[in-house]
C-alpha cells in the first residue's frame, strides 16, 4: 500500500489538469473527499474541476467549495485531463456519466474503502478495512505534505462522521477516531458539523420522511423491514431526490431486524434499492446478485420493475441469505 500511496503523490505533482469525482446518488464521504481534494489541488496551483452525476445533498450544501462541484454533462466537453481522482466509488460504473470524462484522463487514481471494488485504476489506494474514504484521502493528503486547511479538515471530518454512521458502525477504529481528533485540533467545530448534517431539514423532507414511514413493513419472523419512497410521495410533499438522503437507515433500525431495505422510485419504473445489515450480516452479497455491491452492512443497486414485484423480489433474495446464514455450521 504504501507504493500506491507514492505512486499516487507521484501522479498529483506531475500532472497540472485534474477531474475529481464519486459516485451517483453522493453520500458526505463522498461529498467530503471530493471537496477537500478539490481545495488542496487548488492550493497546489493545480486546475481541478469537480464533476459528479447527482447534485450535492443539501445536509452537505454548507461545505465549502459544494456549490463549485458541476453536475452538467456538458463539463465533459472541459476535458481531457492529465488525471482523473475518483474516490469512494467501487467500480468507474458507479460515476454515472462521468465515466466517459474519466475515461478520457491520462491517468486514473481510484482512492476507496468498499471490498467490492475493482481496481479500475491506474493507481488504486484501496483500503477496505477502514471505515470512511476521509480517512484514506487524510493520509494522501498527508503523503502530499500539503496540510490541511479548516475548511478541508471540515469536509474530511464530515465525510468520516458520515459513513461511520456518527462512530457507530464496527468499521470505527482507533486510527478513525485519531484522525477526527486531529482534524478537532485544526478548528472543526464538531456540533456545528453535526448541526448541519443532521439536524437542518426542511419541511419537504420532513413531510416525506412520514409518508415513506407510513410505508414500512417488516416480515412475519421480524428480520426484514422494507421501506418506500415513491414519486407520489415526492410529489405530494414537495421534496426532491435529495431530501430522502440517509433514509435507508430507518428500516434497519427496527428492534430484531437484520436488513433493512428502502425502495426509491427514481423514475417511472425505475428504483434505487439501498440496504443496511446489522453486525454479522452481509448485504454487499445481496446487491451484487442485482448488479450492485458495496459493504458488508451497507450496499446498494438499481432496478427496473414495478415496485411489489421488486419487493418480493428483495425480501426473496435477503430471506434466502438470511436461512442460508442460519444453516450454516458454526454460526
Amino acid at each position: 500500500m504504501a507504493a500506491a500511496y507514492k505512486k499516487t503523490v507521484d501522479i498529483v505533482r506531475t500532472s497540472q489538469s485534474f477531474l475529481v469525482t464519486s459516485h451517483i446518488d453522493p453520500d458526505g464521504d463522498a461529498v467530503g473527499c471530493e471537496l477537500a481534494i478539490l481545495s488542496v489541488l487548488s492550493r497546489l496551483g493545480k486546475n481541478a474541476t469537480g464533476l459528479l452525476e447527482d447534485p450535492v445533498p443539501p445536509s452537505y450544501v454548507f461545505l465549502e467549495g459544494a456549490a463549485g462541484i458541476v453536475t452538467s454533462s456538458a463539463a465533459v466537453g472541459q476535458g481531457p485531463w492529465d488525471a482523473a481522482i475518483v474516490v469512494d466509488s467501487a467500480t468507474l460504473e458507479r460515476t454515472g456519466w462521468v465515466a466517459d470524462a474519466v475515461k478520457t484522463c491520462g491517468a486514473i487514481i481510484n482512492i476507496d474503502h468498499h471490498g467490492s471494488n475493482t481496481y479500475f485504476g491506474t493507481e488504486n489506494v484501496v483500503e477496505t478495512e477502514v471505515g470512511a474514504c476521509g480517512e484514506i484521502v487524510y493520509r494522501v493528503i498527508g503523503e502530499l505534505g500539503a496540510g490541511l486547511e479548516t475548511a478541508e479538515a471540515e469536509a474530511l471530518y464530515v465525510a468520516i462522521l458520515s459513513d461511520t454512521g456518527c462512530f457507530r458502525f464496527p468499521s470505527t477504529t482507533g486510527s478513525t477516531l485519531k484522525i477526527a481528533a486531529h482534524l478537532l485540533d485544526l478548528g472543526v467545530k464538531p456540533y456545528h458539523a453535526a448541526s448541519e448534517v443532521y439536524w437542518r431539514k426542511s419541511l419537504p423532507s420532513l413531510k416525506i420522511l412520514g409518508e415513506a414511514l407510513r410505508s414500512m413493513e417488516v416480515t412475519d419472523d421480524g428480520m426484514i423491514a422494507t421501506m418506500e419512497v415513491t414519486r407520489a410521495m415526492y410529489r405530494d410533499s414537495g421534496a426532491t431526490g435529495v431530501d430522502a438522503e440517509g433514509f435507508a437507515n430507518y428500516p434497519r433500525s427496527i428492534n430484531g431486524v437484520a436488513v433493512g431495505a428502502l425502495l426509491r422510485e427514481t423514475d417511472e419504473g425505475h428504483f434505487r434499492v439501498s440496504l443496511r445489515a446489522a453486525e454479522g450480516y452481509d448485504v454487499d452479497a445481496i446487491a451484487k446478485v442485482f448488479g450492485g455491491g458495496g459493504h458488508t452492512a451497507a450496499a446498494g443497486f438499481r432496478i427496473d420493475g414495478d415496485l411489489e414485484s421488486i419487493k418480493a423480489r428483495v425480501r426473496g433474495e435477503i430471506s434466502s441469505r438470511l436461512a442460508s446464514r442460519a444453516k450454516a455450521p458454526n454460526r
